[in-house]
């Protein structure tokens, strides 16, 4: 049977995915072959302004999460524009805060999910392809944060996101 995405109170609107949905804002930054890429550090900015399913996570899904790499990103907040979460991702999570931005573009993925096996879970991703000549600092919450070129980017480090950075010709395929 097929499903709308049209969710809210029941007798009108359909419940959630079983496996639930998260809605993410992507920010692209690249200065020529080269795109900004980090490995996040444990800092509480994560769980509490742009990923809050982390907070569900267990530790060893956590600890997963910090070795991966992954583009600046957030969830998008209820209402929020996609254009102000980019502003938050550029500002807060990058400090960043004067860049200039195309898009959003956007895609769908679904996964199987490990929390609700039998189930998919649903992305739907906005992504801005971002120029800034701001210069990347050292942040409490990026391990490592630097543009890398694309020839050394691999999808297998980009864990749950390796689907979407090839699709956007971040990192090459899977090997």
């Amino acid at each position: 049977m097929l499903r709308h995405a049209r969710y809210g109170p029941r007798g009108r609107y359909l419940d959630p995915p079983p496996a639930g949905m998260c809605i993410s804002v992507f920010a692209i930054v690249k200065r020529g072959t080269k795109f900004l890429v980090g490995t996040p550090e444990p800092h509480h900015n994560w769980r509490e302004k742009w990923l809050f399913s982390w907070m569900a996570y267990s530790s060893e899904e956590l600890e997963e999460a910090y070795r991966e790499k992954r583009l600046p990103s957030t969830y998008l907040l209820e209402g929020e524009d996609p254009a102000d979460a980019l502003k938050r991702i550029m500002r807060d999570q990058l400090h960043m805060p004067s860049y200039k931005a195309s898009g959003p573009r956007v895609r769908s993925y679904t996964s199987p999910s490990d929390w609700f096996p039998g189930n998919k879970h649903w992305d739907l991703v906005l992504v801005y392809e971002v120029a800034t000549n701001g210069k990347v600092k050292p942040l409490p919450w990026w391990k490592e944060l630097a543009f890398e070129e694309r020839s050394k980017l691999r999808s297998e480090d980009f864990g749950w996101n390796s689907d979407f950075v090839v699709d956007f010709g971040v990192a090459e395929p899977r090997t």
